[in-house]
Order: C-alpha cells, then sequence, then structure tokens
C-alpha cells in the first residue's frame, strides 16, 4: 500500500500530467534520447545524456543536446549531481537555417522510492543557463516526478513490459526578460511504455505534451520520444 508520504506524490504527478493550458500554436515533432549511467564505484556515477529534437512537423535537427554529470549517491534513495550541457538549437528565418548555442551548469537531487512494485522518482535541477553569443546568463528551476509501472515483468522487473508516467514543470527564477519575460516556461507530460531487457538496458516510446511560453507566442507540440536507457 502506498503511505501517506507518497500519495501526495502520485497526486502530483497524475494532475500535472493531465492538467492543460490553452496555448496558441500547435505543432508535433519527435525526440529521441539516449541516457547512460556509468557506475565509478559505490558512491559515484557518471551520467550522460544525448538528445536530439525535431523542429516542427519533422521539417530538420532543431535541437542537438549534450549533457554529462557526476552523481555523488548519498544512499539507495537520495543522490546528487554536478553537471554540464552543451546545447544548440537550430530555426529558418526568413528562409535561412540559423542556429544558437547554449551552455550550462547544473546542480540536482533526486529521491527514489519503491512502493509495492511501484517505482517513484523526483527530481530537482537548477540551471545557470549562458545563452547566446554574448552568454547572456539566466536560471531555471526544473521539478519533475514520474512513476514507472511493472506491467508484465518477472517478479523482480529484471526484464519484462511496463508504463511511465511523468510530469516535469520548467520556471525561470532569475533574468526571465532573456528567455520569455515569464516565470513560468514549460511544462512537458509524458506518457510511454517501455520494455526492460535486462537490468542495464531499457527501451521506452511515449507521447510527450510540450507547452512552452515564448514571447513569440506560447506553443504546445505533440510529440513521439523514442528513449533508450542504459546502466552499466
Amino acid at each position: 500500500m502506498i503511505n501517506t508520504i507518497l500519495r501526495p506524490a502520485v497526486l502530483f504527478t497524475s494532475l500535472m500530467l493531465f492538467a492543460h493550458v490553452s496555448f496558441a500554436q500547435i505543432g508535433n515533432g519527435g525526440w529521441f534520447n539516449l541516457t547512460h549511467t556509468q557506475k565509478l564505484s559505490p558512491k559515484f556515477d557518471l551520467l550522460t545524456d544525448f538528445q536530439f529534437r525535431s523542429a516542427n512537423n519533422y521539417d530538420y535537427l532543431g535541437t542537438r543536446l549534450l549533457r554529462g554529470a557526476f552523481s555523488y549517491n548519498l544512499s539507495k534513495q537520495h543522490s546528487m549531481a554536478l553537471g554540464y550541457a552543451h546545447i544548440t538549437d537550430w530555426d529558418m528565418v526568413a528562409d535561412e537555417k540559423t542556429s544558437i548555442m547554449e551552455n550550462r551548469i547544473f546542480q540536482q537531487y533526486i529521491y527514489k522510492n519503491t512502493v509495492e512494485r511501484l517505482r517513484l522518482n523526483f527530481r530537482v535541477r537548477f540551471e545557470q543557463r549562458f545563452r547566446g553569443p554574448d552568454a547572456e546568463f539566466s536560471q531555471r528551476l526544473r521539478l519533475q516526478l514520474g512513476a514507472v509501472i511493472p506491467l508484465i515483468t518477472d517478479e523482480k522487473f529484471t526484464k519484462g513490459l511496463y508504463s511511465l508516467l511523468q510530469s516535469e514543470v520548467m520556471f525561470n527564477v532569475q533574468n526571465k526578460e532573456l528567455i520569455n519575460d515569464s516565470f513560468y516556461d514549460q511544462h512537458r507530460p509524458l506518457a510511454a511504455f517501455g520494455y526492460r531487457f535486462n537490468r542495464h538496458i531499457d527501451t521506452e516510446v511515449g507521447y510527450l505534451r510540450l507547452q512552452q511560453r515564448k514571447t513569440s507566442g506560447d506553443i504546445e507540440r505533440d510529440l513521439i520520444q523514442f528513449r533508450i536507457l542504459t546502466n552499466f
């Protein structure tokens, strides 16, 4: 049974997953993620993340994200990490493809818990962003909550089919005028199915609803996300 401490977390995930905000521009696209965790010792992990995101309607490669971090495991449930990310965004301006680069430093805290067969994950990430040729500085707070639900698996969940419900919200906490002039930045609810081949390899495919505030007009995009997760 889910205890009283975790019930609010599960409720929050459900509410945020299905929350709807009215956005003006609607589009679609796809994201591909390759996420790897390399165990360096019982206490330290190396985290890497490679993401490739299409522009609207799959017209071209819109974003390339390369991210890495060193993580320190306080316990089996708690971990903290310090990392760096490099992002390149492409856009079409007057029929000409332009790019803008961003460098990020980030700190994060992750809490994991298992209730019977339900895997819960809560992440707080704080980012320092340096964007554009002038390295304009801003800071953003990201809150993510997810639940992995084994569906057809073995008893110890080392192999089999599972589902994932996840929600992430982002807030501009410093120099918001350099981003979209709003405290609220993004909401990313996700519903996915995954297959665990063994303790080291998972694959997932799901539907992500990107809701993003921009100065040029708020957007909402229907995205197909495919992710490969490895852990060694």
